[in-house]
């Protein structure tokens, strides 16, 4: 039987994962869907829930859950949830188990020829050593990493399917070799920068890669909920105000129930003019138009284009030099993200139909790298992501700058 790999792209909100086997690709689907949400509930056992488990007691008991394991791992060794301490390496093995759980019967048990971890582009040794850890602590060996805009870029450099494709406009393999390529990453709690070259292999990173670690759609949900609180508060202040400083258990289900149709009404406005919203306490239903909650992101996103633009010029270039813009990260999305880049730019970026789950895919990519044809000059070294199998720090990626 031939064997097979796993990708995992643990996300801030979501957590996608991808499987090849014979130079095939494919997405794994996770309690039928191919999103696993990346939050971590303490069960009444004491035991870590995961997915659907976990989105449930997170609506009954959401002090027992950590929403973001992503960014507690590089903010805290250990969080409280429940009343009780856990280490944030095992809360992020709980996700990484999950999905090896769910690949597993895919392929008759048998454990992955290798794995590759994927990483937002700015963090650092101890940020990785951390993600290695959890990957050993979830039972997956022979780790590779490689930062998401080099998988980005490698999944679209296959000829991803994007609407300019169909259209019959440029794909990934347009960019020629010694082409430039720059990829936007917004996810739900990261940011990434990047500017690659195309080789005779793939990509290598130029200039420095750029971003933000705690800047992602986590906090234009904050935007959004405090856009829903300003209405609520312009009708009566007193029901939004217990709801956020009330400590019994109705509340804190309230305030659950927000939240998670906070995270709806986001996605919503993506391709709705308006939504309408609910709180309780509230007889009065509110309207929140789309042109607001892009107000209320606005310096947000502007100041994601303007370290897009500070890398660029970091790899000596201008924004005309490049072949081609990749989006990537759900957050990336929003209508208006794509209108400013190509206002700043004068580019049109490139969106994939599932921008989450290209990192995932491009991650593969990067295992079965083809050589350079024959009439190809020597290319530079391929952006390989390295490997780690504990034990010290990881390696340093060998396209990106030092961590120091």
């Amino acid at each position: 039987m031939d064997g097979w790999r796993l990708s995992i792209d643990f996300g801030t909100s979501f957590t996608t994962a991808a499987m090849e086997v014979a130079g095939s690709i494919s997405t794994l689907e996770m309690g039928n869907s191919r999103y696993l949400p990346s939050l971590v509930a303490l069960g009444t056992t004491g035991s870590l829930l995961t997915g659907g488990e976990a989105v449930h007691l997170a609506a009954l008991m959401p002090d027992r859950v950590e929403r973001l394991p992503k960014r507690a791992l590089v903010r805290s060794d250990h969080v409280l949830v429940g009343g009780t301490t856990i280490a944030t390496i095992d809360l992020v093995a709980a996700v990484l188990a999950r999905v090896y759980r769910e690949a597993l019967p895919f392929h008759g048990g048998r454990a992955p020829e290798e794995v590759v971890l994927t990483h937002p582009a700015k963090w650092g040794r101890e940020d990785l050593r951390k993600l290695g850890q959890a990957a050993e602590a979830a039972g997956l060996r022979d780790v590779r990493f490689m930062p998401e805009p080099v998988a980005a870029a490698l999944h679209y450099a296959a000829g991803c399917p994007v609407p300019q494709c169909a259209a019959g406009g440029a794909t990934g393999r347009d960019v020629a070799v010694g082409g430039y390529m720059a990829v936007y990453d917004l996810g739900g709690g990261t940011f990434d920068t990047a500017v690659l070259r195309r080789t005779g292999m793939g990509f290598e990173t130029v200039g420095k890669v750029g971003g933000d670690p705690f800047l992602g759609g986590e906090d234009f949900n904050e935007r959004l909920r405090d856009l829903l609180g300003a209405c609520a508060r312009s009708v009566d202040p007193g029901p939004w105000d217990e709801l956020w400083e009330s400590e019994d258990a109705a509340a804190a289900r309230g305030r659950a129930l927000v939240t998670r149709d906070v995270v709806t009404a986001k996605e919503a406005l993506s391709s709705e003019l308006e939504i309408v919203m609910e709180v309780p306490g509230y007889d009065t239903r509110f309207l929140i138009r789309r042109h607001q909650f892009e107000d209320a992101v606005s310096e947000d996103l502007e100041r994601s284009v303007e370290q897009l633009l500070d890398t660029i010029g970091s790899a000596g270039l201008a924004p005309a030099d490049l072949d081609a813009l990749v989006l990537a990260g759900g957050a990336s999305r929003m209508p208006r993200v794509s209108d400013l880049l190509a206002e700043r730019l004068g580019l049109l970026p490139h969106i994939t139909p599932d921008p989450k789950s290209v990192v995932a895919h491009g991650a593969l990519l990067a295992l079965a790298e083809p050589p350079p044809p024959p009439h190809l000059p020597s290319p530079d070294p391929s952006p390989e992501a390295p490997t780690w199998n504990g034990g010290g720090p990881p390696p340093q990626h060998p396209n990106l700058p030092p961590w120091e």
